[in-house]
């Protein structure tokens, strides 16, 4: 077309026209614009009697009124005829029905950019061309647009038959899906369309419709957009959905389609595919895409060149660095020379392998990350080859900061065990289980030296058969079956050693539990002279129990008869000597029970056992006290390792004590030493300091009438337990018991 077209172009703002009417200029030189900013003045212009070729019409809800306008225009000022494009980016289905209601000529929506000004100069080229030519606008024939999209037209009436004989070969190839669609009908379909649903070309144009190859869930949305496409609402239609085939199986398929009006009739024209492969394969794709992303490790992959053409979620997390950054970089950006260099070799070599059809490498590297941290990791390469040509690599990397964390964490408790194997003061061994019985894996040197054997010497021996006495086989057999079992041994031996034989305390130390083989170490505490100290102590037990016996019988027996005698002259004579005499054998009495004591259980105490030491505290202070004495306690009494009873006999001998020199008002307090100890205090007169080291010799009492043997008591008790105890002041100036277990 070379004359000029003149096109009016109406726009509720002068910039919006302005802006419309320069973009419509510039993409075609021959064509020339008269503006309008409202209907009354768009319609004062028709009736000017000034040439108008084409009308291109803003719509908007507090604007021009577009279909208004259009409506103005073909009822009252008598131009049907005259092509009316309604230009809009408020576009509706409903606007786009009343549009085409009011006999509007194209609906061309407005965006961005000036690809939509191109679609506005075709179609007014277009239409005044038809309007020049008088064809009558309800046979608009669109085959140069159409040609230009990539499709025709099927019909005889519409196109050349050159054009007409070419669509045809083209459609009955059969190679793809080709459709014509009016009101969601079939008026053309191809043989492979037929096919792809399981049905004939003839059942789809006279039995089924559109809706019924659609799959429920998606037919709904594909006739909104058949129809849209149909009265040109949208531009082109490429759209996926699930069909459904004639026997009733579902398929995947995708149409490219486009609008064209065949026989006056808007239609949809298109391609369709069977596209349910490649849907599957995009599904696996990104179900593996999922797992690469969410995997732990990194995985990546590097082109020939060994730039990045992947990497997943982790990898960009631990290198710090985002997907655009790090793809089509060198892998230099995270590896060192040294680390690449490595990395060459080792696909080299997996290349010149031909052994494998796929082979791959894994070992130890470092990465730096965008903060220049060192990272170190563990990868598995793998080279990737096409028809024998390298053709990049992919890998897996994986963080083990955590595993050289914990590398040298055992390394360093290895060493310090081992240090503490090698100094420490008791026999140990480390022991490995075979065929029923430990095994010599070392020895320290205090074992070295116990038991007269050079680890060198007895590596791999048996150890029963290094250091077990006769006869004590079946003793072994069953301490080896409890350590095979995985039970820690807590336990007396006796074992041949060096010196001859000796008792040890075992205690073993399992390495594996429930594995083959057992292993574990055993430490041998030497307890032969604590075994003869209590054997010895046994033997005086026998003898005092003895003397325990003669003290009550020949003792006891007299002072019976004389306190009866007592009484009996008592009823006949009354004189304060009666009282001096019942005085002294009271004293007698309390001195004999004093001395039984000490006889019986002073200097033994039975094997120690946690004992809760506030409860001991009140039961001997139940016993103790007399008139009005208090007991108070300091913070809380915790546990000790005591003979149960012979501790409550050290506390009522401390609280008596308190009591006969503190007087029946005296307040008694019993609290806990930091360093594993208690106390026992008054608030009474004292010990002046030069007798604090007198107070626990037999027969020291600042009481006429006391035996001097209550501390003495509290002096072997404490012994007995080989604990120690001191005398200062009280926090009030009393006397004060400090008393502290033994350190260890």
């Amino acid at each position: 077309m070379d004359e000029s077209v003149r096109v009016l172009v109406v726009d509720d703002t002068s910039s919006g026209a302005e802006r419309t009417a320069q973009s419509l200029e510039r993409a075609d030189g021959s064509i020339t614009t008269i503006t309008a900013t409202s209907t009354d003045e768009a319609l004062s212009y028709l009736t000017s009697g000034e040439p108008v070729d084409c009308i291109v019409c803003d719509h908007g809800p507090t604007g021009i009124d577009g279909i208004d306008t259009l409506q103005r225009v073909r009822r009252d000022y008598d131009h049907p005829d005259l092509p009316f494009i309604l230009f809009t980016d408020k576009g509706t289905e409903e606007l786009l029905s009343r549009a085409i209601t009011a006999g509007v000529s194209e609906y061309i929506k407005k965006t961005s950019g000036e690809e939509c000004y191109i679609k506005v100069v075709d179609r007014i080229r277009e239409l005044t061309a038809i309007d020049q030519s008088s064809t009558p606008p309800q046979t608009i024939d669109h085959t140069a647009r159409r040609r230009a999209h990539g499709a025709s037209l099927p019909t005889m009436d519409q196109l050349s038959p050159m054009e007409y004989i070419n669509l045809h070969r083209f459609a009955e190839s059969n190679l793809i899906g080709v459709f014509l669609i009016q009101n969601l009908s079939f008026e053309y379909v191809n043989e492979e369309l037929a096919a792809i649903f399981g049905y004939t070309c003839e059942e789809l144009r006279s039995e089924v419709t559109v809706p019924d190859i659609v799959h429920e869930k998606d037919r709904a949305s594909l006739i909104r957009h058949l129809q849209r496409r149909e009265w040109n609402f949208i531009d082109e239609l490429q759209y996926t959905f699930r069909g459904v085939r004639k026997d009733g199986s579902v398929i995947h398929v995708e149409i490219h389609s486009d609008r064209i009006d065949a026989k006056g009739n808007p239609s949809v024209f298109g391609l369709l595919m069977d596209v349910t492969a490649r849907k599957q394969q995009e599904e696996e794709f990104k179900r593996y895409e999922q797992m690469v992303n969410t995997a732990g490790d990194i995985v990546y992959a590097l082109d020939p060149d060994g730039q990045f053409t992947f990497i997943n979620e982790t990898g960009l997390h631990l290198t710090g660095y985002d997907r655009e950054k790090l793809l089509d970089e060198h892998v230099s950006i995270i590896l060192d020379d040294d680390e690449i260099s490595e990395g060459q070799a080792r696909i080299r070599k997996l290349l010149a392998d031909t052994s494998q059809d796929r082979a791959s490498d894994s070992y130890e590297i470092t990465i730096k990350d965008s903060d220049g941290t060192i990272v170190p990791c563990r990868t598995n390469i793998t080279p990737l080859t096409h028809v024998g040509e390298f053709n990049g690599t992919v890998g897996v990397v994986r963080d083990i900061t955590k595993q050289k964390d914990l590398e040298e964490l055992l390394r360093t408790e290895r060493d310090q065990f081992a240090a503490l194997f090698e100094n420490i003061s008791e026999p140990t061994i480390q022991y490995i289980i075979r065929d029923g019985s430990p095994h010599v894996e070392a020895v320290n040197p205090a074992f070295e030296e116990m038991f007269g054997h050079s680890e060198e010497d007895i590596l791999g021996e048996s150890l029963d058969a290094l250091i077990l006495p006769l006869g004590r086989s079946d003793e072994a057999k069953s301490l080896n079956e409890r350590v095979i079992d995985g039970d820690r041994l807590e336990i007396e031996v006796c074992r041949m050693t060096n010196d001859g034989l000796r008792d040890f305390r075992l205690s073993n130390a399992p390495i594996s539990v429930g594995e083959e083989p057992v292993q574990g170490y055993a430490i041998y505490r030497d307890i032969t002279d604590r075994k003869r100290r209590e054997y010895e102590l046994e033997r005086q037990n026998e003898q005092l129990e003895e003397f325990a016996s003669v003290v009550s019988h020949d003792l006891r027996q007299p002072l019976s008869i004389a306190s009866g005698r007592l009484s009996i002259i008592r009823e006949e004579y009354d004189t304060h000597h009666l009282d001096d005499i019942e005085d002294a054998l009271e004293r007698m009495e309390t001195l004999t029970k004093n001395v039984l004591t000490l006889a019986r259980r002073g200097k033994v105490v039975r094997t120690p056992t946690p004992t809760a030491i506030d409860e001991i505290v009140h039961d001997a202070w139940d016993i103790s006290r007399t008139g009005s004495a208090e007991l108070a306690v300091d913070g809380t009494l915790t546990v000790i390792d005591a003979d149960e009873q012979r501790l409550q006999e050290l506390f009522e001998n401390l609280f008596r004590n308190a009591i006969e020199h503190g007087g029946d008002d005296v307040t008694v307090t019993v609290g806990m030493l930091d360093e594993n100890g208690f106390y026992i205090e008054d608030d009474g007169p004292g010990i002046p300091p030069e007798d604090r080291e007198r107070v626990f010799e037999r027969g020291y009492s600042t009481d006429a009438n006391g035996t001097g043997l209550g501390l003495v008591i509290v002096l072997v008790i404490v012994q007995a337990h080989e604990w120690s105890i001191d005398v200062t002041e009280g926090t009030s100036g009393g006397a004060r018991f400090e008393i502290r277990e033994r350190p260890y």
